[in-house]
């Protein structure tokens, strides 16, 4: 299923709602602009030309102009995607230039100035208007709409956007689309040779808008290259140059986010009582795809302090709900409490000209009469929680159903949800600037960094705020000043929660969190309530993600595993569920290589980490000179907890697989979170298996059977989930007791292929709807495989349909363009 979600309506009923009409009417009738185009196959180039003269001669759009661009690719980015035609301002207008062979090149598609792209194809029409999500199921017509989505992220990731609009010119018909970050409208579609009036209008129309309503954000102003605000940033990422210094790596983010192959920008942030301005250049983070929050990150300087400190500056359209909070708000609150390793809240505030999405509200007019159930609640405007209080927010009870005067008849009724999440708006400044997880220099100091995570999850629980979005992302290598060690930062509190805010359902309609590092009951119960022990468990997969990419071990095919283990899944009921490797390692106890056959007489081989040697030996505990390496412990220590908590739930094929899963201790059943707290205070010294469980206390004559001595045990494991104090220790003794030795310089080049996975052979791996979805590093809009990701970009924190491939470090279409066209 692709992450865009779709909507078809008429060409009358689009204009009027998306295509207001200019200030300036057209005097002159151009109907006929495209009359004698011809649209054959095999005249691909030549389609694009005539296109091209035939808008421009007729002047349809004054200070704009229509380039032909369609064999070219923009260098400003890893990307081979190109526009059939762009419409861009005259001035930023691309040109044809001349190659080191002295040959004339054509123009090539600018992403940082197009306006408007246009599409061209005499194959299939990528959408279905009978279709319940209104998208082909040709192959061809996939590819065109992959083409399509591609182009339209590319555009949002590099200019500051709040919708953009496309055509797609099919032969002699025609659609007009508008995006944005819910979604896509798309119009019926209609003769552009017989009726070319629609487009016409649409696109004069289009050029008589001002910026604002063509889709540009006016909370952004573009930086020119020679300006003094351009020459002064980069004289500050010059200046206390000290590359020795470990946090200079701030310092050089900024000077390599100075790029001039890319538009640097002014962003304001509407802070409470007053607004400032911070200085861009290139994003240092950018989520993939096309809707959803679209999060970029920026290293940035106060334009009003530009020698000052460097700040991080997120932009995102946040998902609009009365029931989640403002990451800014989540993050004041765990600052005023003291939370250690959390990112500390410099401003943040929605931006004022009120940009919200507008997909939502026409799915919610087409279905006016519809009665919903469980449609996500938007927050109203007038009821915004205050800035600044000591609570991350407002428990807002929803609102009770309307019931009909007795005698009534009542109709069937018809439950349907709005699938278009309301999207705002947002911008949120913190002081930390962190890097990427990857960049940890050895497994005791990645160890180490993970352990601060998790006190920062500890100590924000005690204060009731869950995080509920435990990935690889969401971690950063932080350098603490104070302590002068490379520390943990837990980041991205956007989807977080808190814990004594109930509700019957949850607050967004898809699973919360990132697919890849999800527990793998959450996974099989995608209304699950996200609970201590399903972020423990990602917090493991957070460590092995890194650590079999980077460290020694005896896994041959890293990039088969990952794939397998991170981006598998199973489906049941047409639901998407976790991956059968992910659920048989935490099921069984172990990470299984799964290169074992019971076929051959093999045993089945399981992860080992080991010590780096001459001989780059597999397996460190075949040698007894060579210590096990620590992270061995760590693994098998967890999953035990694991294996066992699992071991205790009921089975998934009941009528409530899809309820919180529950152990079946009575006292873990019935205890609520304020008992639950009181687990998190147990006195350091206390080990958790000192502690007397309920279902402990048995007569001394009452006689004890094996499975009960088996449930026990489990009862006794699984326990030490449900709260931070176990791990914590085992990650405290396994870092400072002198008989776990860790290696020094054991870091290896990632493991991972940097081309692609190339999975083992599985239909699942091989179906359309994998194939449709990106990679396990992000692809939202899931454009198909078009979209590469490189090996350290890991989705963006989001509620996920579907899991997604892990696939290249650039983005290469599948496409084969001139076939596609039959040109």
């Amino acid at each position: 299923m692709y992450r865009c979600k779709f909507i078809v309506v008429s060409t009358s009923r689009f204009m009027t709602i998306y295509a207001p009409c200019a200030s300036e009417k057209r005097v002159v009738i151009f109907s006929d602009v495209l009359k004698d185009i011809s649209f054959a196959p095999g005249k691909g180039t030549t389609m694009y030309k005539r296109i091209v003269n035939a808008l421009n001669t007729h002047n349809i759009c004054p200070g704009l102009t229509f380039v032909q661009t369609h064999t070219r690719e923009y260098t400003a980015y890893s990307s081979n995607e190109s526009i059939d035609i762009g419409l861009y301002p005259q001035g930023r207008a691309p040109r044809a230039s001349r190659g080191p062979s002295g040959r004339i090149l054509a123009p090539a598609a600018d992403w940082s100035s197009v306006e408007l792209c246009i599409e061209c194809t005499t194959g299939d029409d990528p959408f279905d208007d009978g279709a319940p999500d209104f998208v082909s199921e040709t192959d061809e017509g996939k590819q065109v709409l992959g083409q399509i989505l591609s182009c339209i992220e590319l555009i949002f990731m590099q200019q500051q956007r709040t919708c953009v609009y496309s055509v797609l010119i099919l032969g002699k018909m025609c659609r007009i689309i508008r995006f944005d970050r819910s979604g896509a409208v798309v119009t019926q579609a209609f003769n552009c040779k017989t009726n070319g009036s629609v487009l016409v209008e649409f696109l004069w129309r289009y050029a008589h808008w001002d910026r604002s309503t063509r889709g540009h954000d006016p909370s952004a102003t573009l930086i020119l290259p020679r300006s003094g605000l351009a020459e002064a940033m980069v004289a500050r990422a010059k200046k206390d140059k000290d590359p020795k210094k470990q946090e200079d790596y701030v310092r050089q983010l900024f000077q390599e986010s100075l790029d001039m192959r890319w538009s640097w920008w002014k962003l304001r942030v509407d802070c409470k009582g007053d607004a400032r301005h911070f200085v861009v250049g290139k994003p240092n983070f950018i989520a993939p795809g096309m809707a959803g929050r679209g999060t970029r990150g920026f290293v940035a300087l106060d334009e009003a302090d530009l020698n000052g400190p460097f700040y991080y500056l997120k932009d995102a359209w946040r998902v609009l709900s009365r029931h989640i909070d403002k990451e800014g708000t989540t993050l004041r609150y765990l600052n005023e409490k003291g939370v250690h390793y959390v990112p500390t809240l410099e401003c943040h505030g929605d931006v004022s000209e009120a940009q919200v999405t507008k997909t939502q509200d026409l799915w919610k007019d087409l279905h006016k009469d519809d009665k919903p159930e469980g449609e996500e609640e938007t927050e109203p405007e007038e009821t915004k929680p205050e800035e600044g209080t000591s609570q991350p927010g407002e428990k807002i009870e929803a609102e009770g159903k309307e019931t009909k005067p007795l005698g009534e008849k009542t109709k069937p009724e018809v439950k349907k949800t709005c699938p278009f999440k309301k999207h705002k708006h947002y911008r949120i400044v913190v002081r930390e600037v962190g890097q990427k997880m990857t960049k940890f220099s050895n497994s005791q100091e990645l160890v180490y960094a993970l352990r601060c995570c998790i006190l920062a999850h500890f100590e924000a629980y005690q204060h009731g705020v869950i995080h509920r979005d435990i990935s690889a992302g969401n971690v950063l290598l932080y350098h603490d000043e104070e302590s002068e060690y490379q520390c943990g930062l837990l980041n991205d509190w956007e989807l977080s929660k808190q814990t004594d805010l109930t509700r019957p359902k949850g607050r967004q309609l898809d699973r919360t969190g990132t697919w890849q590092f999800l527990s793998a009951m959450a996974l099989d119960s995608p209304s699950k309530e996200i609970v201590i022990e399903d972020e423990l468990e990602s917090f493991l997969h957070v460590l092995l993600f890194f650590a079999i990419r980077f460290l020694h071990h005896n896994c041959v095919d890293v990039g088969g595993f990952m794939h397998d283990y991170f981006d598998g899944y199973m489906t049941r009921d047409g639901k998407y569920m976790c991956g059968s490797l992910k659920s048989s390692c935490m099921k069984g106890g172990d990470i299984s290589l799964g290169n074992g056959d019971d076929t051959d007489g093999k045993p089945e081989q399981i992860l080992t980490f080991c010590w780096p040697s001459p001989a780059h030996q597999t397996d460190g505990l075949d040698n007894p000179t060579i210590p096990s390496h620590p992270l061995n412990h760590i693994f098998r220590t967890i999953l035990e907890w694991i294996k066992s908590r699992y071991a205790l739930m009921k089975p998934p094929n009941n009528s409530a697989a899809d309820e919180p899963s529950q152990t079946t201790n009575p006292s873990a059943q019935t205890v609520p979170n304020a008992s639950r707290r009181r687990i998190l205070f147990i006195d350091r010294k206390t080990h958790p298996d000192q502690t007397i469980l309920p279902g402990d206390q048995t007569h001394p004559d009452q006689e004890i059977l094996p499975e009960d001595l088996v449930r026990r045990h489990h009862e006794t494991m699984a326990e030490k989930l449900r709260s931070h104090r176990a791990i914590l220790d085992l990650l405290v003794d396994v870092l400072t007791n002198p008989k776990y030795v860790w290696p020094d310089k054991e870091k290896m080049a990632d493991k991972l292929p940097k081309e692609c996975y190339k999975p083992k052979a599985d239909p699942k791996a091989a179906s359309a709807d994998l194939r449709k979805g990106g990679s396990m590093h992000g692809n939202a809009s899931g454009a198909g495989s078009s979209l590469k990701r490189g090996s350290d970009y890991i989705e963006e924190p989001a509620t996920q349909e579907a899991p997604k491939r892990t696939t290249s470090t650039k983005r290469k279409s599948s496409r084969n363009r001139a076939s596609r066209r039959r040109s």
